[in-house]
């Protein structure tokens, strides 16, 4: 025997109106699709529900047993999924985010504007990390931020990586040099000339590293630096080339630097969330990131 809710909030219907026609109005049925389904309902339980006299329809003596019940749980039923609609659901709140700088920059401002016009209730708190990754993996683990958008973090086996985009590593030679002529120039080229790598902190260098080692080169940088900023500076001047994923080169001033597509082989940086678990964020938290992975997909 099963039992529906649809039963359940037929039969208190009946009760509380004393009418089958306008119990049929208040759960939006028609009266006999409502009669049916009181009858089959009676058939379950093997008692009349329902007698009729001069004032409608009355509960019988098995029916005024078990409407306390039913009402009770349907009632509670009803506030069970309220609550879970209320705790899934984001009315409000804060959700902190770590970035590292060029997507900080570039490509959170305007996803964060488009988000608060639409939930003006919800606050979005963005933070850039340094060093890049390991800085988001420690505000994650100290709850400074409820997650990040960075690359793999190899070294957190504790948190989960959601890819968002790729992006695509490209060369900034100084215009001076007779490479800037062209459009794309590739590992071989590159490793001909000095170059300005990116600390070991940084998971670009992992990847510059990588590129070289593709075509049997081990590249010895003519100079290590952490920030974007201090590489570019050093190509405007004419000291060496440096390779930077596409999304930071365009948060730069590029004046005496050309940007070349790097090639043979094309080596992409992976970005996406780096968090605990979806069970750990709030639903104002999980609303953002599906807000976030919609709009660059789209």
């Amino acid at each position: 025997m099963t039992v529906t809710l649809r039963q359940l909030e037929a039969f208190i219907a009946v009760s509380q109106t004393g009418s089958f026609s306008a119990a049929a109005r208040v759960v939006h049925v028609s009266q006999p699709a409502l009669t049916s389904t009181i009858q089959k309902l009676e058939r379950q339980l093997a008692v009349r529900l329902f007698e009729r006299d001069s004032r409608g329809s009355v509960l019988t003596t098995a029916g005024r047993e078990l409407f306390p019940a039913i009402e009770r749980l349907v009632l509670e039923l009803n506030e069970t999924v309220a609550n879970v609609l209320n705790s899934t659901t984001p009315s409000g709140g804060t959700v902190s985010i770590g970035c590292i700088p060029s997507v900080a920059a570039l490509v959170m401002p305007p996803l964060i504007a488009s988000f608060e016009r639409t939930h003006p209730h919800i606050r979005v708190v963005l933070k850039d990390a340094m060093p890049e990754n390991r800085g988001i993996v420690n505000m994650i683990r100290s709850g400074e931020i409820d997650y990040g958008i960075a690359s793999p973090a190899d070294e957190a086996p504790d948190l989960l990586f959601r890819l968002l985009f790729e992006d695509e590593l490209v060369a900034l030679v100084p215009a001076v040099y007779p490479a800037a002529r062209a459009a794309m120039i590739n590992w071989s080229e590159l490793a001909t000339m000095p170059l300005i790598g990116m600390s070991y902190q940084s998971y670009v260098r992992e990847l510059v590293d990588q590129g070289f080692a593709s075509i049997g080169v081990s590249k010895r940088p003519y100079a290590e630096v952490s920030l974007i900023t201090t590489a570019v500076g050093m190509v405007k001047v004419g000291l060496g080339a440096t390779v930077l994923p596409s999304t930071a080169a365009k948060v730069c001033n590029l004046d005496n630097v050309r940007v070349l597509s790097l090639e043979k082989p094309v080596v992409r940086r992976r970005m996406g969330f780096l968090y605990r678990s979806m069970a750990s964020l709030s639903p104002a938290g999980k609303h953002f990131m599906h807000f976030v992975e919609d709009s660059l997909r789209s």
